[in-house]
């Protein structure tokens, strides 16, 4: 038994590892070219990239060796710091494109906070539904408390504004009411309640109707869709085997953020089918083994942790590789461990980490745990 509970999780641990090297090739084919026309050096983006590639694989593992239910003793803090880092952008945050504030830039350092924040209120939101697992159903007790938080952050990351974003971490946080119990009938509700509010949102923002015209143009055949119709020329461009690495005719000046939000079109312009198999088949063993782990967790705290980490990133995935594929609208979501970035790379690498060291732990009762890693102020700390 100790040595089952003493092993990670290679099932989560080399999908990653195989998507993160494969970003290299990737992403430094992809760049080069842009890199060149905005700097002169052809090699700059891959080397941003490289770097925060061996930070992150540092990070998942260090991570697993940590214990998770330390993240117990500043949950409070993580949130604290999620909502002020929030509401930092809407004053004096960095504007991206389309006037969105979504970086706090700091000399050559940028960071976006939604990469942060969404596992701050994960974290938070497992241990509170851990705490309130006996009457997580009460209405006033239960479940408002927790929405408060989804929709405070939620609200805050809509307002940069980031819909995307903010939708996936409120699709995620009630897939993770649902696996915890949360009545069916509250969380419809709430659905129903927010409809109006939403419409009246996607209506005032000229980027998101874009958006939906041009993908609406892409499927009936028309013109504006540009993005969405130079992703689909790249898959078809590579067909079975792909046209082979370095050899994509996108990423020179068709497909803008070639590296970047359509890299997925690189892998299948440049692979062909048998590299966007790979990409599905590692994203799928990661999302399988994470709601396996989620499952045999004894903890209700790990198991909760775990749910809400494999969804956030696989979310993430389905959506950028259905944007890509040109299912749904564009929506700026990046792929999980290929795409080029920073903060997106760390925050997940970090994620990765702490679901590793959950499944060298998850044969452990709950009680057992806590009592070796948390002292008394913590695990008779009131309720939020």
């Amino acid at each position: 038994m100790e040595a089952k509970v003493n092993k990670i999780d290679l099932w989560i641990l080399i999908p990653v590892l195989v998507l993160i090297t494969f970003s290299l090739g990737v992403v430094y084919s992809a760049s080069s070219s842009w890199s060149a026309k905005m700097s002169g050096d052809s090699g700059l983006l891959f080397r941003n990239h490289l770097i925060r590639v061996l930070i992150g694989v540092s990070l998942i593992f260090l991570f697993s060796r940590i214990n998770y239910l330390h993240l117990v003793r500043y949950r409070k803090l993580l949130m604290g710091l999620a909502i002020l880092l929030l509401m930092y952008l809407l004053f004096a945050g960095a504007e991206a494109t389309k006037g969105a504030a979504r970086w706090i830039r700091i000399g050559g350092f940028s960071f976006q906070p939604a990469d942060f924040v969404k596992y701050a209120l994960l974290v938070n939101l497992a241990y509170l539904l851990s705490k309130k697992k006996d009457y997580v159903s009460n209405l006033y007790y239960g479940y408002l408390p927790l929405l408060g938080y989804v929709l405070i952050v939620v609200s805050l990351i809509a307002l940069q504004p980031n819909f995307s974003t903010a939708s996936v971490i409120f699709i995620s946080s009630f897939m993770l009411f649902w696996v915890a119990r949360v009545k069916v009938k509250h969380m419809v509700i709430t659905f129903i309640s927010l409809v109006p509010f939403i419409i009246f949102y996607v209506i005032s923002k000229p980027y998101i109707m874009n958006r939906i015209f041009s993908f609406q143009e892409h499927t009936s055949g028309g013109d504006t869709g540009y993005q969405l119709s130079q992703a689909i020329i790249g898959f078809g461009n590579g067909g079975l085997l792909g046209v082979g690495p370095g050899n994509s005719n996108q990423k020179e000046f068709f497909l803008p953020q070639s590296y970047d939000d359509f890299v997925f079109s690189i892998v299948g312009e440049e692979y062909g089918f048998i590299g966007v198999s790979l990409v599905l088949l590692m994203f799928g063993i990661f999302i399988l083994s994470g709601l396996k782990l989620s499952k045999v967790t004894q903890d209700d705290f790990g198991k909760y942790l775990a749910f809400g980490i494999t969804t956030i990133i696989g979310l993430n995935a389905i959506i950028n590789m259905m944007v890509a594929t040109g299912t749904i609208p564009t929506t700026g979501q990046t792929l999980p461990f290929i795409s080029y970035g920073g903060t997106s790379i760390i925050f997940n690498s970090m994620a990765v980490g702490i679901l590793l060291n959950i499944s060298t732990q998850r044969l452990h009762p709950k009680g057992a745990l806590w009592t070796e890693t948390l002292n008394n102020e913590v695990i008779n700390e009131e309720d939020d």
